[in-house]
C-alpha cells in the first residue's frame, strides 16, 4: 500500500512540475501536442509523395504526381500514364489518347530532358495506346546509333556509304496477343494505324530489363482484363503500374471476347498483392498506379480484390444452386458496392451478368 502511495505521489509531482513530454519545436509551430505529433509520425501516409504535384507550364492541363522513387503519374487524360525517369532516359507506361499527346510530351519534358526510349502498351484499349505514334516519334530507339554532331570527332560514314542512321522513335513493348489484335487476322485490314502498333512483343509470363539503373519487370497475366494485359513493376522505385486490371473509378472489367475472364482477373489482382509490401500498419510501402484512378497502396488493392472476390463468390453460389440470371439479378449481389463502382456502361448488373456467363461456360478439365 505504501509503495502505491509513493508512486502516486511521484507521478503527481511530475505532472505538477510540467508535462512529461514536450512537443518538438516544429510540432509547436504547427500547433501540435506531443501526443498528436506521435500519432502523425506513426502514419507513414503523412504526407504521401503524391500530395505534392509537379508544376506544369501554361497550356498543360494534366496533373503530374510523384508516385515513389523515379516514377510519376501523369493524370487527367482518359487513362493514366506512368513515367520513370533517370540518367539514361524515360520509360513510359501507356500513352493515353492522341488528342493529349503533345501535353503528355510536355509533361514528360518537365520531368526529364532525356530521350524517351521505351513505351509499354498495357492492353488493346484505344485509350491506352492512342498516343503511341506521337510519343514514340518524340523519343529515340536506344538500340540505334544516335545522330552525332558534325565537326571534329564526329562519326564518319564509310566511303560511299550512308550517314549514320538516325533513331526511329522509342521502342514500344506489348504482349504478343495485343499486337495480334491490333494487326488483325491475315487478309484483313486493321482498324488500328500501323504507327500505333508495338514494335517489340513477348508471349512469356515475364520480360525483364534494366533501365536507369533499375530492374523493370513486365508481367503478363493470363486471361485477366483481356488476354494481352501487361503490368510493369519498377523494382527499385517500388511502383507497379497495372493497366486496366485495376480501375478505381469503377468495377474492374474483363472482356471475354478478347480472352478475359473473372478467374484471370482475380489471379492478376493476387499477383499485384504478391509483389506489394506495406511499410507500416498496412499503409504506404509499394505504390500501385491503376489504369484509371488514384495511386494505391497494398491495402487498397487488398480491399479491391476482396470486393471482387465477394461478388464472384455470390454469383458462383447462385450458379452452383442452379439459379437463373434473372433470379440472381433480383438479389442485387453488388448492391453494397454499387455506390462506389457502378458506372454507366459497366454497372453492377452488367458485371454480374458477365461473371455469370463466364462461370457458366464449360471449364477445361485439369490434366
Amino acid at each position: 500500500m505504501r509503495a502505491r502511495l509513493l508512486v502516486a505521489a511521484l507521478v503527481a509531482a511530475a505532472f505538477a512540475a510540467g508535462p512529461l513530454f514536450t512537443a518538438s519545436p516544429k510540432a509547436q509551430q504547427r500547433g501540435l501536442t506531443r501526443a498528436e505529433e506521435t500519432i502523425v509520425s506513426r502514419s507513414s501516409e503523412q504526407p504521401q509523395p503524391s500530395a505534392y504535384p509537379v508544376a506544369m507550364p501554361p497550356g498543360v492541363d494534366l496533373e503530374v504526381l510523384p508516385a515513389l522513387g523515379n516514377v510519376y503519374l501523369i493524370a487527367g487524360g482518359k487513362s493514366n500514364v506512368a513515367v520513370q525517369v533517370g540518367d539514361e532516359g524515360v520509360f513510359v507506361v501507356d500513352t493515353a489518347t492522341a488528342d493529349i499527346s503533345e501535353q503528355v510530351i510536355k509533361a514528360i519534358r518537365v520531368l526529364s530532358r532525356g530521350p524517351i526510349n521505351y513505351i509499354v502498351t498495357t492492353s488493346f484499349d484505344p485509350d491506352h495506346f492512342g498516343g503511341n505514334e506521337r510519343v514514340s516519334n518524340a523519343g529515340e530507339n536506344p538500340t540505334v546509333l544516335r545522330p552525332r554532331l558534325a565537326g571534329p570527332g564526329a562519326a564518319v560514314a564509310p566511303q560511299g556509304g550512308a550517314a549514320p542512321e538516325r533513331s526511329q522513335g522509342a521502342i514500344v513493348f506489348s504482349s504478343e496477343n495485343t499486337l495480334n489484335r491490333m494487326s488483325a487476322p491475315t487478309g484483313e485490314t486493321s482498324a488500328v494505324p500501323f504507327a500505333l502498333w508495338p514494335s517489340n512483343t513477348f508471349f512469356t509470363p515475364r520480360k525483364a530489363l534494366s533501365f536507369n539503373g533499375e530492374p523493370i519487370e513486365m508481367l503478363h497475366p493470363a486471361a485477366a482484363h483481356t488476354d494481352g494485359d501487361v503490368m510493369v513493376f519498377f523494382r527499385r522505385s517500388d511502383v507497379i503500374a497495372t493497366g486496366d486490371i485495376i480501375n478505381t473509378l469503377g468495377y474492374p472489367s474483363f472482356d471475354a471476347k478478347r480472352g478475359g475472364s473473372i478467374a484471370g482477373l482475380l489471379s492478376a489482382l493476387n499477383d499485384v498483392i504478391e509483389v506489394t509490401v506495406p511499410r507500416f500498419n498496412q499503409q504506404a510501402g509499394t505504390r500501385v498506379i491503376p489504369g484509371h484512378g488514384r495511386i494505391l497502396n497494398e491495402q487498397d488493392v487488398v480491399e479491391y480484390r476482396d470486393m471482387m472476390t465477394i461478388i464472384h463468390d455470390r454469383v458462383k453460389l447462385a450458379v452452383d444452386n442452379g439459379m437463373t440470371l434473372a433470379q440472381l439479378t433480383a438479389q442485387q449481389p453488388t448492391l453494397d458496392y454499387d455506390g462506389l463502382y457502378s458506372k454507366p456502361g459497366w454497372t453492377g448488373e452488367i458485371l454480374v451478368e458477365a461473371i455469370y456467363n463466364d462461370l457458366k461456360k464449360p471449364q477445361p478439365r485439369a490434366p
